[in-house]
């Protein structure tokens, strides 16, 4: 009896001890660690959200946005070396999956030495580069269910088959998409 007493005592206190190891705080670190550090590398944020990220920099920075497409995507920051959090906001209206902030010297060439946060952005909304689409907003048959234009601009399927004529749309939906419980009273 003993024995299985000393083998459950010391079974408990090793998941004790891995459970406080887990409780560690730790930060990434930079590509540039002896300017920045990071409290991450790599975040998943919605498209039209919001997070902070803890930043150290050793020095007054600037920052670079890589490939974008909102004007709503930016940082919010003080630019100052010191501790801070850093607000970074992704554009409800951003397209790109793959957004990169990099943060550089503001007294040295940026492409150099540089710390950076990859961000994937995710349910990202479609955007419609037709703006002839415009004139679905306005059919008569839309209604609290269905919506000309968030069906044509939700499914490219439905814009392959059908264009923009809104009553093929509309027999469509009533036809198909209410079973196949497609959107059509917002954008998806």
């Amino acid at each position: 009896m003993k024995s299985i007493m000393k083998r459950v005592f010391c079974v408990a206190t090793a998941v004790i001890l891995l459970a406080l190891n887990f409780n560690i705080t730790s930060y990434a670190e930079s590509e540039w660690p002896d300017a920045f550090d990071l409290g991450a590398q790599t975040l998943s944020m919605n498209a039209g959200s919001t997070q902070k990220v803890w930043m150290r920099a050793l020095i007054d920075y600037q920052y670079f946005i890589g490939n974008h497409t909102s004007k709503d995507t930016y940082v919010e920051c003080t630019y100052k070396s010191g501790t801070e959090d850093i607000i970074i906001h992704i554009g409800a209206d951003e397209q790109v999956k793959n957004v990169f902030f990099y943060f550089y010297d503001q007294d040295l060439d940026r492409t150099k030495d540089y710390a950076s946060i990859e961000v994937y952005v995710q349910n990202i909304k479609p955007a419609l580069t037709d703006p002839s689409a415009e004139v679905l907003k306005t059919y008569a048959g839309n209604n609290a269910e269905f919506n000309a234009y968030y069906y044509y601009a939700n499914y490219p399927d439905l814009q392959a088959a059908y264009g923009k004529n809104p009553d093929a749309l509309l027999a469509h939906y009533n036809a198909f998409g209410k079973n196949e419980k497609r959107v059509a009273n917002k954008l998806n």
